[in-house]
């Protein structure tokens, strides 16, 4: 696996909390095909990798770790409407349906994982059919 360079300045790394890693991992794996690498001996921790590029990481969350967002963070993605429906077939749900943005910047939705912690989504692809 490699770890790409992105330009500057962006977001260079992410993690995302999970109550339960295992099911975190099978989550988002059926909402974005995300797959993971170990890290070592953690089993607290996955690398989330999409076509062997580290992009961010799953850890397991402390009990107290709060479900709201504090930084936001945006998954863009080709198809909006599907996206939301692995969403809630893998046990997660949307909290804010296909929203546009406004001044030809596309459209944004939000959800919740199913330990209810806040992501968004976003897509530039008008609604398919």
């Amino acid at each position: 696996m490699t770890q790409s360079t992105p330009p500057r300045p962006t977001v260079m790394w992410w993690e995302v909390p999970v109550a339960d890693l295992a099911r975190g991992k099978e989550f988002y794996g059926a909402v974005f095909g995300w797959t993971y690498t170990s890290m070592g001996d953690d089993e607290n921790y996955a690398i989330i990798t999409v076509d062997g590029t580290f992009i961010g990481g799953l850890y397991k969350a402390q009990p107290d770790t709060p479900t709201a967002p504090s930084v936001r963070i945006y998954v863009d993605v080709e198809d909006l409407e599907a996206t939301l429906r692995a969403v809630e077939s893998a046990g997660g749900s949307v909290t804010k349906p296909r929203t546009e943005v406004g001044g030809d910047m596309g459209w944004w939705a939000e959800i919740a994982d199913p330990d209810g912690r806040w992501l968004g989504l976003t897509t530039s692809n008008p609604p398919r059919g």
